[in-house]
C-alpha cells in the first residue's frame, strides 16, 4: 500500500500543501499500526481519495461553478465511504471523518486566498488552514518587582479548524518578539453539532471576536443535533451552516451545493467590504455597522 502510485501522490500533495489534514491523517494511519479492518478500509479508500484530491487540486478559480464542482467531488468521496460503511473502520479518536471537512474548507478557499496574496500580501504574512488563533493577551511577572521592571506578555489562543489569518509579531521592553495569528475568518468544523458543542462554539466565538471584532466567526457542520427551541442568535457566532440541511438522525443527504456557495459568498463579501470605514459604508451600502 505504501508503495502504490496513489499513496505516493497523496504524500507528494501533502508535502506541497501541508494544510491537507485528511491526507496527513491517512499517511499517519498507513505508517502506523493498522488493524485488519482499518487496512481493508484504506485499501479501498486510498485510490478513491487520490482521485478526489487530483480533481480538487485541478480546479482553479472560485466562481460559483468552480465551487459547486468541488462539492460534487466531495459528495462522491463521502458517498463512497458511506455506502461501503468504511468510516466505521476507524475510531472517533482518530479523526478520520472530521478531517475530510477540515481539509475541504482549505481546498474551498485556497484559490481565493491565493488571489488575495497576489493583491495585498507582499510581505507573506497571510496564512490559511488550521491554526492556534489569537484571542487575547495579558501581562505576567514573577512578582511585583518584576511587574514594574520587566513585565512579559502572555497570549491566549484557541484552536481553529480553519482560518484565514495574518501573522503579527509583538513585544514589550525590547523582549523577544512573540508571534500571534489574528484571524479575519475563523471556522469551527464539525461532523455534527449537539448542545454541548454549541455551547463550546459560542464561548470560542466570544473569545475570538474579543481579540478581533472584525473576525467573521462561523460554524460549519454536516448535520445538526440541537433542539429547535435553542436559538444561538444571541451569541457572537456570525452564522452556522448545516451542509446536509438535515438533523443528525435523519436519512442520508448529500452536501448541499447552494449552502456551500452561500457560506463562501457571504464570507468573501465580509472580507472584501469596509470593516471600520463608516463613511464608505454609508455611501456604498447605507449602513453604519
Amino acid at each position: 500500500m505504501e508503495n502504490s502510485q496513489d499513496f505516493r501522490f497523496i504524500c507528494g500533495a501533502r508535502t506541497r500543501y501541508p494544510q491537507l489534514s485528511h491526507a496527513s491523517n491517512i499517511i499517519t494511519k498507513i505508517t502506523g499500526n493498522l488493524t485488519a479492518k482499518e487496512k481493508s478500509a484504506l485499501d479501498l479508500l486510498i485510490p478513491q481519495y487520490a482521485d478526489y484530491l487530483r480533481e480538487m487540486l485541478g480546479i482553479s478559480g472560485f466562481d460559483k461553478a468552480s465551487i459547486q464542482e468541488k462539492v460534487d467531488y466531495l459528495n462522491e468521496y463521502y458517498n463512497f465511504m458511506h455506502y461501503n460503511q468504511l468510516d466505521r473502520a476507524f475510531s472517533s479518536q482518530g479523526k478520520f471523518r472530521p478531517t475530510i471537512l477540515e481539509e475541504f474548507l482549505y481546498l474551498l478557499f485556497k484559490d481565493y486566498v491565493d488571489s488575495v496574496k497576489r493583491r495585498y500580501d507582499k510581505k507573506g504574512v497571510l496564512g490559511s488552514g488550521a491554526v492556534k488563533a489569537y484571542s487575547n493577551l495579558y501581562f505576567k511577572a514573577k512578582n511585583f518587582s518584576d511587574f514594574i521592571k520587566s513585565p512579559e506578555i502572555g497570549v491566549n489562543e484557541k484552536d481553529q479548524d480553519y482560518a484565514i489569518f495574518r501573522t503579527f509579531e509583538i513585544s514589550i521592553n525590547k523582549s523577544a518578539p512573540l508571534e500571534i495569528r489574528i484571524p479575519a475568518l475563523a471556522i469551527e468544523a464539525k461532523t455534527y453539532i449537539d448542545k454541548t458543542m454549541l455551547d463550546s462554539i459560542i464561548a470560542t466565538a466570544e473569545k475570538i471576536k474579543s481579540g478581533n471584532p472584525h473576525t467573521r466567526f462561523i460554524a460549519v457542520a454536516e448535520r445538526y443535533d440541537v433542539s429547535y427551541t435553542v436559538d444561538p442568535a444571541y451569541s457572537r457566532i456570525d452564522q452556522i451552516y448545516i451542509l446536509r440541511k438535515a438533523m443528525r438522525k435523519t436519512e442520508w443527504k448529500e452536501i448541499d451545493k447552494d449552502v456551500v456557495w452561500k457560506m463562501f459568498e457571504e464570507t468573501v463579501s465580509h472580507l472584501e467590504r469596509p470593516w471600520s470605514d463608516i463613511e464608505s459604508r454609508i455611501k456604498n451600502e447605507g449602513v453604519v455597522i
